[in-house]
């Protein structure tokens, strides 16, 4: 009677070195007639070096891989899979001497020189020695002046040690390809060079970092911010205002962060009817931000108590938000004859809704925090912190 082979039973490696072992009979069947003598050579060898990575014993495989390179360059990608599983391991070292001892050889095709650099770059990078990363890159651009893994490794490089004007010159190749993806990077980099200048008090290079940021970048609001913020300092407050006013073009999300500023250059002008109009119009805009407390605390300032609860009562009637009840209990209690009516409407409200503590969120990876980064500390993008979304209305 037949038995049936159970394949459950087989070790993983032997399926694995019987596959291999097929694919290279039918190579080497096709490969006969034209080297039968070094396609021999090259089978037996090339077995024995698997056999050595089989037995966990890479140093003797890759003798045997160095030497078969040497006679068929076409199996280098033996060589970058060792590097890549050596560096995945964390053995940077025996990744380096693989790549090092490819790189050495006189007789290493064109062809692949450029690839052999970026792997030894990637080596390096995981070493930490960035300068000899750096240097490798820039070789390798010199050999494909296209390569855009290059570009970016060394964009990367230039951003972890702060050197922004060269991962400027370096961004810049690549935002031709991609404006919407390469021009917010630059943007940033301009940025820092701008808050470099403002600490220094050089306020020429601030403002031309500043108008370069939003050149690659329009809507980038730091460096609207930046802008606005130096126009204060010089009294400037009406184009203050609208470097201000254009965050909500640019970025909502931004406009907690700046409204403060907003309501302190109107102030500054003696403007308080145009200021109480633009909040008017700007807390019907934007439903979703919470504006409730500052625009609060200039109605009651401008125009009295009364035009406050009124406005935060027709909020908790239709929107609901923690917010809008603890800014109602407070200017409640400046009238106290007139609490009982908003009671049942707090306690009802109170129950539908949840707080949230953190000021600021990344909306990319959900980090909170209690100031605003600009590069979010978690997941290391930028722009992505903003204020919290105004609690969730029922």
């Amino acid at each position: 009677m037949l038995e049936l082979f159970d394949l459950s039973e087989v070790h993983p490696w032997i399926i694995i070195l019987t596959t291999v072992t097929v694919v290279v009979f039918i190579w080497r069947v096709r490969r006969r007639i034209k080297t039968p003598v070094k396609q021999k050579k090259f089978t037996s060898e090339y077995f024995k070096g698997l056999n050595y990575l089989l037995n966990d014993e890479q140093g003797k495989a890759l003798d045997i891989f160095v030497k078969l390179v040497e006679s068929d360059w076409e199996i280098i990608d033996t060589h970058f899979a060792l590097g890549k599983i050596f560096r995945r391991n964390g053995e940077i070292d025996k990744a380096i001497k693989i790549h090092q001892g490819l790189i050495a050889r006189p007789s290493l095709p064109d062809r692949y020189k450029s690839k052999v650099l970026l792997e030894l770059g990637f080596d390096y990078l995981g070493a930490g020695w960035f300068d000899r990363a750096e240097g490798l890159f820039k070789e390798v651009l010199i050999q494909d002046k296209n390569s855009v893994v290059a570009r970016r490794n060394l964009i990367m490089i230039y951003q972890q040690e702060k050197d922004w004007y060269k991962a400027i010159d370096v961004a810049v190749d690549l935002f031709a390809e991609d404006p919407s993806g390469i021009g917010p990077m630059i943007s940033q980099y301009y940025c820092e060079i701008a808050e470099q200048a403002q600490s220094k008090g050089d306020v020429n290079l601030l403002e031309s970092s500043a108008n370069q940021a939003l050149r690659y970048d329009a809507s980038s609001v730091r460096a609207s911010i930046m802008l606005a913020e130096q126009c204060m300092r010089r009294n400037d407050y009406k184009q203050a205002i609208r470097y201000y006013e254009q965050v909500e073009l640019q970025d909502a999300d931004y406009i907690p962060v700046v409204l403060s500023d907003i309501i302190h250059c109107y102030e500054q002008l003696s403007d308080t009817d145009q200021l109480i109009d633009y909040l008017t119009a700007l807390v019907n805009r934007q439903k979703d931000i919470d504006l409730i407390g500052q625009y609060s605390d200039v109605l009651e300032k401008y125009r009295g108590v009364q035009p406050v609860i009124e406005y935060l009562r027709g909020i908790i009637k239709h929107h609901p938000s923690v917010k809008a009840i603890h800014e109602l209990l407070h200017y409640y209690q400046k009238q106290l004859d007139a609490a009982q009516p908003i009671v049942d409407d707090i306690q009802t409200s109170l129950e539908k809704l949840q707080t949230s503590t953190a000021e600021f969120k990344c909306k990319h990876c959900g980090f909170d925090a209690n100031k605003l980064y600009w590069m979010c500390p978690g997941c290391h993008h930028w722009g992505t912190v903003k204020p919290a979304v105004i609690e969730e209305q029922v």
